[in-house]
């Protein structure tokens, strides 16, 4: 019986594909150095706090997206805006946000060149804001909504926000003010603010959706300084334990369906049959792709030949492209155990075993012993090395000094 020890640096694995989900932000401006909103108050989005209502919508073009591209299942998981607080106020508001997907980069306009607010539907996330700017005052702040939103990269982002005080009077108060910081985005944010009327009622008017600055709408304001949180999948390597048998008699396919034999739950495979002069080698997979197992090619003949006087010998096989393929050297029927030494580095005990025709073969330990010496590079030895180390001699683990 023959005895062949192949390092392994991990057990075999064969690499499949699965989803993993992945976590990602896109700033629209930039969140640390961005302006502070300068102009009037009907002009600034998502919000002011100076009237009891407002409402806005902002549109996040594909380019302020393109991270997204070519990503699998998005979802838009979080929009996060920064303002400064100058008020002392206690602000309440009950904010409904709403998000959908559109192929518009733009705000429409009707036959008088009146720009149009985006029909929407149901919110996404409900929450009612309890803000005591006393604590806040003189610092930066957020305003954080987590939502749940199926994206499709490639489209625009249509985000309506909508904020109802339910006291009209509970409002900043002259020159108090709570300015949010602005990406310098023109034209891609729409306005509402009333300080009776919530913007869900003017859209249910008959002005709807045309906007006016009789209205109190902005119909050419700054995109805010936006955080988009979302998630997204991606492949991600998942192993498969095995070792697996190709060669000539397969074409050499690493495939299941090209005809590699695979190793059952014990190691073990039986039954291989090969012709005069074929050859094969040992694989397993790993994240990085092959990994191949060969014979020490000593005598440079391009293959290490399994004749009938090897068989039983102990022969240390070869990781990656110095191993070189094994070759029968009579047609038969042949038996491989593996025996995976998990306690010395991960190197495998491989048993192979030619059937007898006319006979019953077993695969298991042969009274034929080699009594070389292999190191861990599987460089052989036919006496006892001088240099002190770890070897395999005769299927065991050996420590000179």
């Amino acid at each position: 019986m023959k005895k062949f020890y192949m390092i392994l640096a991990a057990i075999a694995a064969f690499a499949i594909s699965a989803q993993a989900q992945t976590a990602g932000t896109i700033n629209v401006g930039d969140w640390e150095e961005a302006s502070l909103y300068n102009g009037s108050y009907f002009d600034m989005a998502p919000t002011n706090f100076y009237l009891a209502h407002t409402g806005s919508q902002m549109i996040y073009t594909p380019d302020l997206l393109a991270d997204l591209d070519g990503k699998q299942n998005v979802k838009i998981t979080g929009l996060k805006f920064k303002f400064y607080d100058e008020t002392f106020e206690e602000i309440v508001r009950n904010t409904k946000v709403y998000l959908q997907e559109t192929d518009a980069t733009e705000f429409a306009k009707n036959q008088d060149g009146i720009k149009q607010f985006f029909e929407f539907g149901e919110p996404v996330y409900e929450v009612q804001l309890d803000i005591d700017m006393l604590e806040t005052y003189g610092d930066d702040c957020t305003l954080e909504f987590p939502v749940d939103f199926n994206f499709t990269p490639g489209k625009s982002l249509l985000v309506t926000i909508v904020f109802d005080a339910e006291d009209d009077d509970n409002c900043t108060m002259g020159s108090d003010y709570a300015s949010f910081y602005t990406s310098g985005i023109s034209g891609k944010a729409m306005t509402y603010t009333d300080n009776s009327e919530s913007f869900l009622d003017f859209a249910q008017g008959d002005d709807w959706p045309n906007s006016t600055a009789m209205l109190g709408c902005g119909t050419n304001v700054e995109l805010p300084v936006t955080e988009i949180s979302y998630t997204y999948e991606e492949d991600q390597p998942v192993v498969e334990e095995g070792f697996f048998l190709v060669g000539g008699f397969n074409d050499w396919n690493q495939t299941a369906e090209g005809g590699r034999l695979a190793f059952d739950e014990n190691d073990k495979l039986e039954g291989v049959e090969l012709a005069a002069n074929a050859e094969f080698k040992v694989i397993a997979f790993d994240e990085d792709g092959t990994i191949w197992f060969g014979g020490q090619d000593d005598n440079n003949v391009g293959y290490f030949l399994l004749n009938n006087d090897l068989m039983g010998q102990g022969i240390m096989c070869v990781e990656g492209a110095s191993g070189a393929n094994f070759r029968v050297e009579e047609a038969g029927t042949y038996n491989i155990q593996l025996d995976v030494l998990r306690d010395f580095n991960g190197a495998v005990l491989m048993t192979v075993t030619k059937e007898d025709p006319s006979a019953i073969s077993t695969v298991g330990v042969d009274s034929k012993v080699d009594n070389a010496y292999y190191n861990l590079m599987g460089v052989k030895y036919n006496s006892m090395p001088t240099v002190p180390g770890i070897y395999i001699h005769n299927g065991k683990k050996v420590i000179i000094k």
